[in-house]
Protein backbone atom coordinates (compact mmCIF):
# COMPACT_ATOMS: atom_id res chain seq x y z
CA UNK A 1 0.00 0.00 0.00
CA UNK A 2 1.34 3.30 -0.81
CA UNK A 3 1.31 6.08 1.87
CA UNK A 4 -0.24 9.14 0.76
CA UNK A 5 1.21 11.11 3.79
CA UNK A 6 1.96 15.56 3.81
CA UNK A 7 4.25 16.12 5.69
CA UNK A 8 4.07 19.85 7.92
CA UNK A 9 6.64 21.61 5.30
CA UNK A 10 4.88 20.34 2.00
CA UNK A 11 1.64 22.48 4.19
CA UNK A 12 3.22 25.26 4.88
CA UNK A 13 4.33 25.73 0.64
CA UNK A 14 0.80 25.29 -0.06
CA UNK A 15 -0.74 27.54 2.10
CA UNK A 16 1.82 30.36 0.90
CA UNK A 17 1.07 29.58 -2.72
CA UNK A 18 -2.65 29.35 -2.12
CA UNK A 19 -3.82 32.60 -4.37
CA UNK A 20 -6.29 35.00 -1.85
CA UNK A 21 -8.50 37.62 -2.85
CA UNK A 22 -6.98 40.79 -2.28
CA UNK A 23 -9.23 44.16 -1.08
CA UNK A 24 -8.28 47.78 -1.01
CA UNK A 25 -9.03 49.29 2.45
CA UNK A 26 -8.50 52.83 4.02
CA UNK A 27 -6.71 52.67 7.58
CA UNK A 28 -6.99 55.64 9.68
CA UNK A 29 -3.83 56.21 11.69
CA UNK A 30 -2.47 58.34 14.24
CA UNK A 31 1.10 59.11 15.10
CA UNK A 32 3.52 61.06 17.42
CA UNK A 33 5.99 62.64 15.48
CA UNK A 34 8.51 65.40 16.35
CA UNK A 35 6.77 65.40 19.91
CA UNK A 36 3.19 66.19 17.81
CA UNK A 37 0.20 64.24 16.96
CA UNK A 38 0.00 63.63 13.13
CA UNK A 39 -3.60 62.72 12.09
CA UNK A 40 -3.59 60.74 8.44
CA UNK A 41 -4.76 58.06 6.35
CA UNK A 42 -3.25 55.25 3.82
CA UNK A 43 -4.47 53.09 1.54
CA UNK A 44 -3.39 49.28 1.48
CA UNK A 45 -4.40 46.29 -0.93
CA UNK A 46 -4.49 42.80 1.33
CA UNK A 47 -6.67 39.72 2.31
CA UNK A 48 -9.70 40.88 4.42
CA UNK A 49 -7.45 39.57 7.54
CA UNK A 50 -7.67 42.63 10.39
CA UNK A 51 -4.23 40.96 11.97
CA UNK A 52 -2.88 41.26 8.45
CA UNK A 53 -4.31 44.31 7.16
CA UNK A 54 -3.02 46.05 10.79
CA UNK A 55 0.79 45.16 10.20
CA UNK A 56 0.90 45.73 6.68
CA UNK A 57 -0.57 49.32 7.32
CA UNK A 58 1.86 49.71 10.73
CA UNK A 59 4.66 48.76 7.96
CA UNK A 60 3.60 51.35 5.23
CA UNK A 61 2.92 54.22 7.86
CA UNK A 62 6.10 54.07 9.63
CA UNK A 63 7.85 54.20 6.66
CA UNK A 64 5.75 56.96 4.86
CA UNK A 65 5.77 59.24 8.16
CA UNK A 66 9.81 57.95 8.89
CA UNK A 67 8.82 56.58 12.69
CA UNK A 68 9.35 53.90 14.77
CA UNK A 69 6.54 50.48 13.83
CA UNK A 70 5.55 51.23 17.49
CA UNK A 71 4.66 55.03 17.60
CA UNK A 72 1.76 53.81 14.66
CA UNK A 73 -2.07 53.21 16.47
CA UNK A 74 -4.50 52.15 13.73
CA UNK A 75 -7.72 54.11 14.61
CA UNK A 76 -9.82 52.28 11.91
CA UNK A 77 -10.02 50.58 8.68
CA UNK A 78 -12.81 50.18 6.57
CA UNK A 79 -13.20 48.15 2.86
CA UNK A 80 -12.21 50.94 -0.04
CA UNK A 81 -14.57 50.57 -3.05
CA UNK A 82 -14.41 52.69 -5.77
Amino acid sequence: MNDMRITKKEVTIMLKNKPEKLQMFKVDYSVLKKKKIVNGFAMIKSVEDTDKIVKLAKLDISTKERVFIQDVEILKFKPFSS
